[in-house]
């Protein structure tokens, strides 16, 4: 029984577990042009010059995406809107991960302050896709914890899709341990 206590307060000291993970998937109906904005404000997250788009009844626009049926595409018109965040109220430690597709090359940076601001913790270069039906996976690792990530530079060429935290080592490690305490418990019952 002390070795099941200790792996549960194992898992509750670590912080990846204090609070819900971040995972955005956009599957929703979007009607076109409809703006992200407050969508995902509940779960901490909002986005500023983010549209949501869904595909079409044969799920063409977007053939093979992770979440069928909507995607995220940042759409600036360079005069009044000029960039685009992912704000996460809890913050985002070490690293995001994404599906993207894309027809050009584009960036994401990610940032210690709101809306990209304070100080620059990361940036990862995505590399076109060909089109939009081939999705690839990235992370985008850095040091620290990002409350903001200027989507900025995937205007016009690149959609995004299952966006999520990286779990931080520290983390699956405490997972682990706890895991095999119980079924050293187990297996000695």
């Amino acid at each position: 029984m002390k070795l099941a206590t200790l792996a549960l307060a194992l898992g509750l000291a670590s912080p990846a577990f204090a609070a819900a993970p971040l995972s955005v998937d956009f599957e929703k109906n979007w009607s076109y042009g409809d703006e992200v904005a407050n969508t995902y404000a509940a779960d901490g997250v909002t986005f500023t010059n983010v549209l949501g788009l869904s595909n079409d009844a044969n799920f063409s626009y977007f053939g093979n995406a992770p979440s069928p049926l909507g995607v995220a595409f940042v759409q600036l018109d360079g005069v009044v809107n000029t960039a685009a965040y992912m704000n996460v109220a809890a913050g985002v430690a070490g690293g995001l991960s994404f599906y993207y597709a894309g027809t050009d090359t584009a960036t994401i940076s990610a940032y210690s302050g709101l809306n990209g601001s304070g100080s620059l913790l990361g940036t990862i270069t995505l590399t076109a896709t060909g089109d939009y039906s081939t999705w690839s996976q990235k992370i985008l690792s850095y040091s620290g914890t990002a409350l903001s990530f200027d989507l900025t530079g995937t205007n016009g060429v690149a959609a995004l899709d299952n966006i999520s935290a990286v779990p931080e080592p520290s983390s699956i490690a405490l997972l682990l341990a706890g895991g095999a305490l119980v079924l050293a418990r187990r297996r000695r019952a």
